[in-house]
C-alpha cells in the first residue's frame, strides 16, 4: 500500500473516532463534520468516475469500495493502468 493510501486511511480512522469516542467538544464535532463531507466527496467521485469504473477489470464492487475509501488515488491508478494496457 502506497504512502498517499496509508495517510488517506489514517485521516479516515481519525475521523470515524470521533463517534466511537463521542463527547461534545468542538474537536470531536468538527471531527464529525469533516467525516460526513469527506464521506459525501468521495460517493460523488463514486458517480462522476462510474464509467471508468464498470470499464475497470474486477469486481465493480471492489473498485466501489476502494473509491469510497481512497477517491481518486484508486481513479488514478486505475487510469494509469488502462492507459499501460492501450
Amino acid at each position: 500500500m502506497s504512502g498517499p493510501r496509508i495517510a488517506l486511511l489514517g485521516v479516515w480512522l481519525l475521523l470515524a473516532a470521533a463517534f466511537l469516542v463521542g463527547g461534545d467538544s468542538t474537536l470531536a464535532y468538527y471531527a464529525r463534520i469533516g467525516f460526513w463531507v469527506m464521506a459525501g466527496v468521495h460517493v460523488l467521485e463514486c458517480l462522476v468516475f462510474l464509467p471508468l469504473l464498470r470499464r475497470a477489470p474486477g469486481s465493480l464492487g471492489g473498485h466501489l469500495a476502494n473509491t469510497l475509501v481512497f477517491g481518486v488515488l484508486h481513479v488514478r491508478e486505475l487510469r494509469e493502468a488502462e492507459a499501460g494496457t492501450g
